[in-house]
């Protein structure tokens, strides 16, 4: 799945102070040539657009795999606006896509705003599937904006490593660290019950590893600036439109284009 791809930095459960801590770079690593990463992109989008292919269908991986890049590319907008940057997209088989960080962004509403962007933004892969949609006639179409919009919205879940852990976390932690520790997990827990429920092993993986590194490691988020008060609201009034949004999207599609119960599964079995 879409995730931002985050610089070691403080677990957020620790000991807070009001001051942000130094923006931490990314450890330097060997940078390979531009032919190398455009070869190794264009190696991992098809790995993933087959991958994605064998269960949804050509037209369900267009959308998908469309859907990450336009996710992550709204990822890297707010990144290097935050001065987190510069950032890139990456692509990995099988799980979906990264936005990378040279630093961790000052504060933690900083964090909220690049959590958001991604789902926020990746809304707008829908758009053409919609309008082939309605000026064809053909209602198949309003699968893609089904897979754009379902995408989205299982980011936006609260779990670990997902970009809903990383809006929702500083809302709880400002309540109180183990509050947004406890809550985290538990619903790492139940999404974990539900991908595997549904037969999505992969997914369930990913949720597993991401409670794993947020409970021993450094956390489901980035640690800066807590959020004052009107962040505060500011966050929770954000991520509930952004929410409220996917799902409204996801629904549209669903009753629009008839989805079937397969799709619903989005790769699991029923």
């Amino acid at each position: 799945m879409a995730d931002t791809d985050l610089a070691p930095v403080p677990a957020p459960w620790g000991p807070r102070s009001g001051k942000a801590p130094p923006p931490a770079e990314a450890p330097s690593a060997p940078q390979a040539s531009p032919a190398r990463q455009l070869a190794w992109g264009a190696v991992s989008t098809l790995i993933l657009a087959v991958w994605i292919a064998l269960w949804a269908g050509p037209l369900g991986a267009a959308a998908l795999v469309g859907g990450v890049f336009v996710h992550e590319f709204g990822h890297v907008l707010v990144i290097n606006w935050a001065g987190a940057g510069p950032s890139t997209i990456r692509i990995i088989p099988f799980f979906g896509g990264a936005a990378t960080m040279r630093r961790a962004p000052d504060s933690d509403f900083k964090g909220v705003l690049i959590a958001l962007a991604g789902p926020a933004f990746g809304l707008l892969a829908a758009l053409p599937f919609a309008l082939v949609a309605e000026f064809s006639g053909q209602k198949l179409w309003m699968q893609g904006v089904f897979y754009v919009g379902a995408l989205n919205l299982i980011n936006l879940a609260p779990a670990a490593p997902l970009d809903g852990a990383k809006a929702i976390g500083p809302v709880l932690g400002r309540i109180h660290p183990w509050l947004e520790r406890i809550l985290l997990l538990a619903i790492a827990a139940l999404v974990l019950d539900w991908a595997l429920t549904t037969g999505n092993w992969l997914f369930g993986a990913v949720v597993a590893m991401g409670a794993i590194r947020a409970f021993l490691m450094s956390g489901a988020r980035t640690s800066g600036r807590p959020l004052d008060a009107v962040e505060w609201l500011a966050s929770l009034a954000l991520y509930g439109v952004v929410v409220a949004a996917c799902a409204g999207v996801t629904w549209w599609a669903i009753r629009e284009g008839g989805i079937a119960q397969n799709l619903l599964s989005f790769g699991g079995q029923q």
